[in-house]
């Protein structure tokens, strides 16, 4: 070494004063921490790789003795954030009469251990506070020339804790003991005898265990073990709690040992040799150790008392300092108990000054720890699991937890040639862990193929991004194939080209020559002599004017001809730079083919959040996902109040150092589980709080922000999305809805209820009676009617639920969980129409209705009318065959009488289509919520509608009658009283319609669960409303409205003769004082006997007397007077011809009752006269009229 280099006591003039403190050179100090900063770049301090190359460098820059004191001194004067803390830290190791001494030796003299994130480490990244059993020591101390041993034999004990199971030993034989170096080698099968054998060189293990020693370099002891340990868990403490991760995930350990028998042990001071020979044990317990030794490797220490408890912490950190901690907790504390200990909050701890802080730390440690696995054995116990902790492992857990493992040990060795590279999850555990849930009871509806296809890109390997050659091979083929389909296109283009090119020019140059000659021909007529008469110019008039018109023909045609050539040119040209175009991209592609597909491609996800009503599942599904798939939760599942602090900055902290803990599990994708996180990330606005900013851009700075936890996801759930911020749910690209269980989910989990409990009928009957029923609901009914049963039968043993007890029992969990249909619940309107039905006098209810199976196909729309005249459903279908709507009508039944008692009915049809939701939106609604006003009426009505179409199957009702209304006014008029209609709540009616417009359905799919089905159905009791929604939301019409309308647009357009005024008239506009007409026959005044005639008999006589020829003066006034003469007998009003048929009746067009007056329509109009005139001609009336006008004149 050159004498330039110093060590790290002379570099900063270290000493000890007169009064035992510590001195150093401060400018020099500081220089050490300002150089490493900006070396560090503000990394994680406690990854342990990245800080000792920084230091090594910084060592080799301040000339400073590369070795592991000086090393250990400068690492731990780096992490202190304080000169007061340098000098604390210092001052109990230094000692200056052993210069250079190992500052971790130095420890065996002071009263403190700190705790693994405090520790001066090797080069192990993890420390626990097992790792500072093998680094931190007590006892004498050791000088430098103390002689370090080389370990050249060395067996692995593979501490298996869980009972045996063929994944763990699949794991072992596939992996652990496989071959990788050299590559292509057979591996040896573990053995599982407990025996000591061989390790092969090369295997996983192997590589494994000579790596770890490499990085840890020279073991410490204070005294001489049997046993090491060769990878400690995870486990410090930070703003948030403390956090303990072990790598082997509880289900096995290793550990170093010179022999089986505990009878050669460890030196204090060791290293394994680089070509050490190492044998493997697997062993199901660990070999017993001497008497020395039992003091025995204590897994977890006793909490049964104060003394037990601090003696076995101070055992593990192998310390000795159990006497000293105890009397500081007893005599200055007055802490007696573990209890005592358990139960301090956090400032309780930091009052507690008696002891040294990393004292305090690893106290505290463990108890955070003990209460950590406490409270998971409670949840294990809760859920029924009483095995032991890998029994309890479902198959997807431990695989996930076997990979884990590997993805450990891939990481330890990842320079090492031939290691494999793993996916981050596996996709076996992706595809189980959903169906396990499946199995446990979760009915998803569809939701777990979603989140599954979410999580696909952290399976996929790097294999599977390599594009096989087969595959390249084949694509290239075919783009060569098209390349040359593409030249042949373009060559044979260009001989078009060529021969239409040569075309042109050769019909431009003929009109050229063409137009030359007609020039010259112009030229030389102008030059001959004029005329010499007028024939001669008359001549050369015609000559010229056919000479032109010829030449017009020609040039039109030549003109013709060349456009058309240069427009086909244009197209040629046009088509050849297509394909010119398109040959070049099939070049550049063929000669940029990639042999992987980008990685950017399959990027994998940074969270995803769940949303939905209370109660369907979500914090479930969350606390399970990351341990059946293999992501490692940084904490305990949280609700976000749970990271509110009081302080300013303190809840930022918490999740900044939640967070980060990411950082140290590098090989893993991590997790972190926050339940309601609509709280922890409210969307941002003018008026949002400094508090509220801070915490949210904590969170997105940590996914894909300044501070970017690359292996981090969030797993979050709320139940109020609306109210989030848009920035964060642009980073939650998984959002997945979990809404309340369909019908056939509604089945399956109320299936779990013993047939002896409750009947299958009554079990399908309570399905449909539960529509809306939460997941939590549901569950809740069971444990119900399971309760109510196991009591009444201790009473009653042969007691058995009436249908109508189990409604009551839904009830009453609807109204807990305030699951109300209008006023009232479904399961009580159910057992009200129940009722009804048992009170009925006949007793034979009709009970049938059409139901909505699968074999059909439907709009979504229905619509019923509650009218008198029609009390029915329509329901609006589409013809397989020629894909034609149609209706299908179903009678309602007689104690179907308003939409409280229609409910079953429409839940039942809920039932036939699997529905998740079903929404009743009225007038009871609107109240409810104080929607009393417009906006909040809409706002109401939007959010309704927003649920509904969030579930993939939902049916929303609509009460036209009290959400709309109809508003009627009466006139009247000299034609009689008229009636108008209109709605009421415009405005509400135009949404209504829109809405009910946009219900669908999917075409049928294989998977029925991803089907989108939007049901909608109106109801009310108004025909006038029924009509005009109908129509505005064009519903089809049934046949018997086809035929209405068909006759209504008659009435309303064809026109009728009438016989009575003989004018036209629509029917529609008959009404009454319509018509002005004469209803009687026509007589003879003049005649003696008051001849009777009909009015078309009479105008024919008139007609034919005026047609007579007269020329005498006296008989032209007898005529006059004669025309006068018929008159009608209904009101002897005198005929006049031509002055149209104005009479002495008003009243409706033709004659006849409405059967009467359809047949008159067919008729033709010279019969329907007749038979109008033969009607008022033989009409009693007129008869009795005319009998009594020849009685007054006397007898003939």
């Amino acid at each position: 070494m050159s004498s330039e280099f110093h060590s790290f006591i002379d570099y900063v003039s270290l000493r000890r004063s007169d009064d035992d403190d510590i001195e150093y050179d401060t400018d020099r100090m500081d220089e050490i921490r300002k150089r490493f900063e900006e070396l560090y770049e503000g990394k994680n301090i406690d990854d342990g790789c990245e800080r000792r190359d920084t230091l090594e460098i910084l060592m080799t820059e301040l000339k400073i003795i590369n070795d592991e004191p000086n090393f250990k001194y400068l690492d731990l004067v780096v992490r202190q954030e304080s000169d007061d803390g340098i000098k604390i830290e210092l001052g109990q190791i230094f000692q200056p009469s052993t210069e250079m001494s190992d500052p971790i030796d130095s420890f065996r003299n002071v009263t403190t251990t700190p705790p693994v994130s405090e520790l001066p480490i090797t080069v192990e990244s993890s420390s626990t506070p097992s790792a500072a059993a093998t680094t931190t020591t007590t006892g004498p101390a050791t000088t430098p020339a103390e002689k370090t041993e080389i370990i050249d034999d060395v067996i692995c004990i593979i501490h298996q804790k869980s009972l045996p199971r063929d994944e763990i030993q699949d794991f072992f034989r596939e992996f652990l003991f496989l071959k990788v170096q050299p590559p292509q080698q057979q591996s040896i099968p573990p053995e599982f005898d407990g025996e000591a054998h061989e390790l092969d060189k090369g295997t996983m293990l192997d590589l494994f265990i000579r790596q770890q020693m490499l990085d840890r370099d020279l073991i410490t002891f204070v005294s001489p073990r049997s046993r090491f340990r060769l990878v400690d868990p995870i486990s410090l403490t930070d703003e948030f709690d403390s956090w303990i991760f072990d790598h082997f995930h509880g289900l096995m350990d290793l550990w170093l040992a010179i022999d089986l028998t505990n009878q050669r042990k460890f030196p204090e001071k060791w290293k394994l040799s680089a070509t050490a020979n190492i044998k493997y044990a697997i062993v199901e317990q660990l070999p017993s150790a001497d008497a020395e030794q039992t003091r025995k490797h204590i897994e977890r220490p006793s909490t049964k008392q104060l003394e037990g408890f601090i003696r076995d912490i101070c055992q593990i950190e192998d310390n000795g300092l159990a006497d000293v901690w105890l009397k500081a907790l007893r005599k200055k504390e007055n802490i007696e108990t573990y209890a005592h200990l358990a139960n301090l909050n956090q400032q309780e701890w930091e009052k507690i000054d008696e002891l040294p802080m990393n004292a305090l730390k690893i106290i505290k440690f463990y108890v955070d720890r003990e209460k950590q696995m406490t409270e998971e054995h409670k949840k294990k116990k809760v859920a029924g699991t009483n095995t032991t902790q890998n029994d309890s492992y479902s198959k997807s857990e431990l695989r996930a937890n076997l990979h884990m493992i590997k993805l450990y040990f891939a990481r330890q060795v990842e320079d090492q040639e031939g290691v494999p590279t793993l996916p981050r999850l596996e996709k076996f555990c992706v595809q189980t862990a959903f169906k396990e849930m499946r199995d446990e009871g979760y009915e998803d509806d569809g939701l777990f193929d979603e989140m599954q296809l979410f999580f696909q890109p952290l399976t996929i390997t790097d294999d599977e991004l390599s594009i096989d050659a087969a595959i390249i091979s084949s694509v290239l083929q075919a783009e060569f194939t098209k390349m040359d389909h593409l030249r042949n296109e373009i060559n044979t283009l260009n001989d078009k080209l060529e021969s239409k090119k040569t075309e042109l020019k050769a019909t431009q140059n003929e009109y050229t020559d063409l137009e030359t000659q007609r020039n010259e021909s112009v030229d030389f007529n102008s030059k001959r002599p004029p005329p010499s008469n007028f024939q001669e110019r008359a001549d050369r008039a015609q000559e010229r004017t056919e000479k032109d018109k010829t030449w017009k023909k020609t040039k039109g045609d030549y003109t013709k001809k060349i456009q058309n050539l240069e427009d086909n040119i244009k197209v040629i040209e046009t088509s050849i730079a297509t394909f010119q175009k398109e040959l070049d991209e099939v070049k550049k592609t063929s000669e940029s083919h990639k042999t992987k597909i980008d990685q950017r491609l399959v990027k994998p996800h940074r969270g995803f959040i769940m949303y939905g009503p209370p109660g369907t599942g979500k914090s479930v599904i969350m606390s399970k996902l990351a341990k059946k798939i293999g992501i490692a939760m940084l904490g305990p599942p949280l609700a976000a109040g749970e990271l509110e602090r009081p302080y300013v900055g303190q809840s930022e902290a918490i999740i900044l150092s939640l967070c980060i803990r990411g950082n140290r599990l590098p090989h893993l994708m991590c997790c972190v589980s926050i339940d309601e996180i609509d709280s922890l990330a409210p969307r941002r606005d003018e008026d949002s709080s400094e508090g509220k900013v801070a915490k949210i851009s904590v969170l997105l700075s940590v996914i894909e922000g300044i501070k970017d936890v690359p292996n981090l996801m969030f797993f979050s759930a709320t139940n109020r999305l609306h109210m989030m911020d848009e920035a964060f749910l642009r980073r939650m690209s998984g959002k997945f809805f979990v809404g309340r269980p369909s019908s056939s989910s509604r089945k399956k989990i109320l299936k779990s209820i013993p047939d002896h409990i409750i009947k299958p009928e009554i079990r399908e009957n309570l399905a449909i009676a539960t529509t809306n029923f939460s997941g939590a609901a549901l569950s809740a009914l069971r444990s119900a009617i399971t309760v109510h049963d196991i009591a009444v039968r201790r009473v009653k043993p042969n007691y058995e639920m009436q249908e109508s007890e189990a409604l009551l029992l839904a009830d009453k969990v609807a109204q807990q969980f305030q699951l109300f249909l209008g006023l009232d619940t479904l399961p009580r309107l159910i057992l009200q129409n129940l009722y009804a039905r048992q009170q009925s006098s006949s007793r034979r209810v009709q009970t049938q209705r059409v139901g909505l199976l699968d074999e059909y196909r439907f709009t979504g729309k229905i619509i019923i009318s509650l009218e008198k005249k029609e009390r029915c459903v329509r329901i609006e279908g589409i013809r397989t065959e020629d894909d034609e709507l149609y209706i299908t009508e179903d009678n309602l039944n007689d104690t179907e009488q308003n939409l409280q008692q229609l409910l079953e009915r429409i839940t039942s049809y809920g039932n036939d289509r699997n529905v998740q939701l079903l929404q009743l939106i009225d007038l009871n609604l609107l109240s409810s919520k104080g929607a009393y006003e417009e906006k909040k009426i809409f706002e109401t009505l939007k959010e309704r509608y927003d649920e509904c179409i969030a579930y993939k199957r939902s049916m929303i009702v609509y009460d036209l009658d009290s959400l709309i209304g109809v508003n009627r006014s009466e006139s009247e008029s000299s034609m009689g009283t008229s009636i108008s209609s209109s709605v009421v709540n415009q405005s509400i009616y135009t949404y209504v319609v829109s809405r009910f417009r946009e219900a669908k359905l999917e075409a049928s799919q294989e998977n029925k669960n991803e089907v989108n089905e939007r049901w909608a159905i109106a109801v009310s009791r108004d025909q006038f409303l029924l009509k005009k929604f109908a129509a505005d939301v064009n519903f089809t019409l049934t046949e018997d409205q086809e035929r209405e309308q068909e006759e209504e647009e008659r009435r309303s357009k064809v026109p009728i003769f009438c016989a009575k005024c003989r004018d036209y008239y629509l029917e529609t506009e008959n009404k009454m004082g319509a018509c002005t007409y004469h209803d009687g026959f026509v007589y003879d005044n003049l005649s003696d006997i008051l001849d009777k005639y009909t009015p078309s008999k009479a105008i024919q006589m008139l007609n034919k007397e005026e047609a007579a020829p007269s020329s005498d003066a006296a008989q032209k006034d007898q005529a006059d007077r004669r025309k006068t003469r018929l008159k009608y007998i209904c009101c002897s009003a005198t005929l006049q011809v031509g002055s149209g048929f104005n009479g002495c009746r008003k009243g409706e067009h033709n004659f006849g009752d409405e059967d009467e007056k359809r047949q008159h329509a067919g008729m033709k109009k010279k019969d329907l006269i007749s038979k109008w005139e033969e009607v008022c001609f033989y009409s009693d009336d007129n008869c009795q009229a005319h009998d009594e006008l020849m009685n007054s004149r006397g007898s003939p």
